[in-house]
């Protein structure tokens, strides 16, 4: 069997196909590729310890195969060939790319996991992924709340947070209460595809299944309860200080922020009002920088503290009105993609309007603890009257546990990247000797 593939739409597919491996890892089928053919259609597909992704081409002409082959020598065959189309040749078990007759593996190919019996189907329109782009800077992929690290699913939309931001994309769904984890193969995919998303649950585990274009990703969506971030967005009337500029401003605002140099841990810049058309910026530095604002209502002496990089990041995701409440309570941005709320660095001002049912005011510490900067440790308080549950105490244990582990993988990774260097080092130094030697031969034979 020879067929045709082409080079180009191949290569930018493997691209996304290589999130998922692992080419440390001391398991084959992580460093490996499953091409299948069947139905005039080709798959390949990868996988990781709990997702895995498809990508589908029609083909005409394709008899029923599958193999297994390496991932990078798969891809370094796509890479060095010249030809615009790739021919693929597969013969009594034997398999062949661009005339390279390829190593093939025989082993148990991890099953994709289907629904069996109820499930859920949700509609995913055009440019979804966009929306997971705008998303995926809000999370904090090493967090040690695990539930944090991905994207929440619900009725009212896409919701991320880190403790210390949060943004809420409101698009119709139908999907409830289903957190993914961080879709890093599917943003390299970079389709705006429409398509679904598939859930069921098996035993005390949720599975989902997002199905969009040529490709198909699956996995184990993260286990716990997502933060109850409702409770975080302040009510509109405690938002009594408004700022709005528009495009051109803020494009004048966000090139600013780039000359102005990190100041952390908090790189704090103040906003405040010099009068009722003009907002003052003013960073650590001390440089003022003055852009053209409106503000809807009475303000007062507004001044505020902001972290540099949040205020960077709610501009490049096109917001252009700020409503800012109290110092204990998170500042609203909003005008551009979905809805970003953070905490203040610090505020003051002189008018203050209080609601007038008097309730305390919501915070972003209320349902999503603030992981800040590392605190002095002190001596434990035991209440002797409540008894501590050692279920809890054995999971905080656990999960200290894998965060010391993951630090010495990525500790030992690093070294046998810098063992790799030297040892290439060394080799070039070898070449660049023996080269030199034959230089010199040459030369004394000449002479």
């Amino acid at each position: 069997m020879q067929i045709e593939v082409s080079k180009s739409e191949l290569a930018g597919a493997l691209s996304a196909l290589g999130k998922l491996v692992c080419r440390t890892s001391p398991v084959e089928v992580y460093r490996s590729l499953r091409i299948e053919g069947k139905e005039n259609k080709i798959s390949f597909q990868t996988v990781g310890l709990d997702e895995a992704i498809t990508y589908t081409l029609p083909v005409e002409g394709v008899d029923e195969f599958v193999t297994i082959v390496n991932f990078d020598e798969f891809r370094t065959v796509v890479r060095t060939s010249r030809n615009k189309s790739l021919l693929f040749e597969y013969e009594s078990g034997k398999f062949g790319l661009d005339h390279c007759l390829m190593r093939t593996f025989s082993m148990e190919w991890p099953n994709e996991r289907v629904e069996d019996g109820d499930c859920e189907v949700a509609e995913l329109q055009y440019g979804f992924i966009d929306f997971l782009v705008s998303l995926a800077p809000i999370v904090n992929r090493s967090d040690y709340r695990q539930i944090l690290r991905g994207i929440h699913f619900c009725k009212e939309g896409l919701v991320a947070t880190n403790g210390k931001e949060l943004l809420h994309i409101d698009i119709p769904l139908t999907v409830e209460n289903l957190t993914i984890p961080f879709p890093h193969v599917v943003l390299a995919t970079k389709s705006d595809d429409a398509g679904k998303v598939v859930t069921w649950c098996e035993k005390e585990y949720r599975y989902f299944r997002f199905e969009f274009g040529k490709w198909r990703w699956s996995g184990k969506a993260l286990f716990g309860s997502f933060p109850n971030w409702r409770k975080v967005i302040p009510d509109a009337d405690c938002l009594n200080h408004v700022v709005k500029f528009d495009e051109d401003e803020a494009d004048r605002l966000a090139a600013f922020l780039k000359t102005v140099p990190d100041n952390p841990p908090n790189n704090p810049v103040t906003l405040s009002a010099r009068d009722n058309s003009t907002l003052a910026v003013v960073p650590e530095n001390g440089m003022r920088f003055d852009i053209r604002a409106e503000f809807p209502c009475d303000l007062g002496d507004l001044k505020v503290s902001v972290n540099k990089t949040l205020l960077q990041r709610l501009l490049g995701e096109g917001h252009r009105r700020i409503a800012f409440g109290s110092a204990s309570s998170p500042f609203v941005a909003a005008g551009g993609i979905g809805q970003y709320l953070a905490m203040p660095l610090a505020s003051h001002t002189e008018k203050v309007v209080q609601p007038q049912n008097q309730q305390e005011e919501k915070t972003m510490n209320e349902s999503i603890p603030n992981v800040a900067a590392p605190l002095q440790p002190v001596a434990p308080i035991i209440n002797t009257e409540v008894p501590v549950n050692p279920l809890d105490e054995l999971a905080s244990a656990v999960d200290e546990f894998k965060t010391r582990i993951r630090a010495m993988f990525d500790e030992s990774t690093l070294l046998s990247r810098k063992v790799k260097e030297v040892a290439l080092a060394n080799k070039q130094k070898e070449r660049d000797f023996v080269q030199a030697k034959r230089t010199l031969e040459r030369i004394r034979m000449a002479i």
